[in-house]
């Protein structure tokens, strides 16, 4: 699976708060954010830290923004085009790539939607990146023939957390992207919260915590 250069992403830039650490945070929001609304979360895990926050290239009205369209059915049950979701794993790579080149190894950090993406582009490019922090994950936007070999994606760091009352994305959803991580060689750190569809400051710390074994 290739890039796809050909969509430009809009950026928002976050300069470290304190010196000493030369690592840059790509965030992915989520399915009808945009791209401010993970930058506070950035110096909360580590204000030495530099992020840069991409916008998903669909428009959804006003400022919401999205990295590819879902449709739910009467059920509750979404879906997605699996084509259009690899598109965008192409196209955040790309981004990350640029990034990569001026600050290497960056950690990515998404929400729902945009944690489905950052896992896409580790599993495709495990060499890119350092470690992704996936909160509320949806399922990875990405299917087996796409990985990078078995051994490239052993041991690499992922911090993984979701709500127990979560009505989005149910628990059990979660769990399961967890197993498949794992069964793919991934080292997954994995914490539940008695939450919804949110950030609570636990899971900030505890990924504060983590992230200080990987930066």
């Amino acid at each position: 699976m290739g890039s796809s250069p050909s969509v430009k992403l809009n950026t928002l830039e976050l300069p470290p708060r304190a010196p000493g650490l030369s690592r840059t945070l790509v965030l992915l929001h989520g399915y009808g954010a945009d791209e401010r609304d993970l930058l506070p979360i950035a110096h909360e895990l580590d204000p030495r830290l530099r992020a840069v926050s991409l916008q998903g290239p669909i428009a959804l009205g006003g400022p919401m923004r999205a990295w590819f369209n879902l449709s739910q059915d009467p059920a509750g049950r979404i879906s997605f085009d699996a084509e259009e979701a690899r598109g965008a794993v192409g196209t955040v790579t790309a981004a990350v790539e640029e990034i990569a080149a001026q600050s290497p190894r960056p950690l990515l950090l998404g929400f729902s939607q945009g944690a489905g993406i950052a896992l896409g582009v580790a599993l495709l490019r495990p060499d890119l990146v350092a470690g992704v922090v996936s909160l509320s994950g949806v399922a990875r936007a990405l299917e087996d023939r796409d990985h990078a070999p078995a051994e490239k994606l052993r041991g690499f760091p992922v911090f993984a957390a979701h709500g127990l009352f979560d009505p989005l994305i149910p628990i059990h959803l979660g769990r399961g992207l967890r197993d498949t991580l794992v069964s793919l060689g991934v080292s997954v750190s994995w914490h539940e919260y008695p939450m919804g569809h949110m950030v609570v400051r636990e899971e900030i710390e505890a990924a504060r915590s983590w992230l200080k074994e990987v930066a």
